[in-house]
């Protein structure tokens, strides 16, 4: 079966910057063995697997400040979700009594600073109130001592050679995801054996800012507007 014809995960992703700015993604992970639809038991590992590897597209999206301070820029990426993978297959009926959106997942992802600080203190805050209103379990350890001072590629670096420096160049879009940014051809081949697969699972991609204007790097022709979503 090619892969354009094999079912998928839609997962609605967005990256939360200072000011009420953020990135949105539409991302579509295709299901290799349609026998795991229905079963979160096995639909779930299998996204979140794959969710991290085409995370790394979406922190090189764009360059955002934390969230929380606002005043370094984001580095660390504090991921909570809320689950529908439970859902039959697109089309098939039993969903509310309407034909099933299939499986799905909303990815809430806060651009921190530093998790083993305040900002990450407010980020697992948010996270547990989203874990509350949604019965989903907390991700990621829940105090500060249990994360170290690793220090992570800045949100809006190159993909490639993830320097620090390469969020002051003027990078160069991948000409078909318009997500992952490169330095130049050099570190865009570099990374090409990871991207190349994950490059065709995202379908759309926005920049919200401060005022919500929106600038739309990939149009998604099911989704060509801003989700209103409210941040949890």
């Amino acid at each position: 079966m090619a892969e354009k014809e094999k079912p998928v995960v839609t997962i609605e992703a967005f990256i939360y910057g200072y000011d009420d700015t953020r990135m949105e993604y539409d991302i579509a992970i295709p299901i290799d063995d349609p026998f795991m639809i229905g079963k979160p038991d096995k639909l779930t590992p299998y996204t979140q697997i794959r969710l991290a590897k085409v995370m790394r597209d979406m922190k090189s999206g764009y360059r955002i400040k934390c969230e929380f301070c606002g005043k370094e820029d984001a580095r660390e990426n504090y991921m909570t979700t809320a689950s529908h993978l439970h859902l039959p297959a697109k089309g098939e009926p039993g969903w509310m009594g309407r034909p099933s959106p299939g499986p799905r997942l909303t990815a809430y992802i806060h651009g921190v600073c530093r998790m083993n600080g305040p900002c990450g203190k407010q980020a697992r805050g948010h996270g547990d109130l989203l874990g509350m209103m949604t019965m989903a379990p907390r991700e990621g350890p829940p105090d500060e001592e249990n994360y170290d001072d690793t220090v992570y590629p800045k949100n809006g670096s190159c993909a490639g050679c993830n320097a620090d420096a390469s969020v002051e160049k003027t990078l160069q879009r991948c000409g078909s995801c318009k997500t992952a940014q490169y330095c130049g051809s050099d570190c865009q081949k570099v990374d090409w054996a990871r991207h190349k697969k994950t490059c065709k699972w995202i379908r759309g991609s926005r920049w919200v800012n401060s005022k919500q204007e929106i600038k739309v790097f990939k149009e998604n022709p099911n989704q060509n507007k801003s989700i209103v979503v409210p941040k949890p």
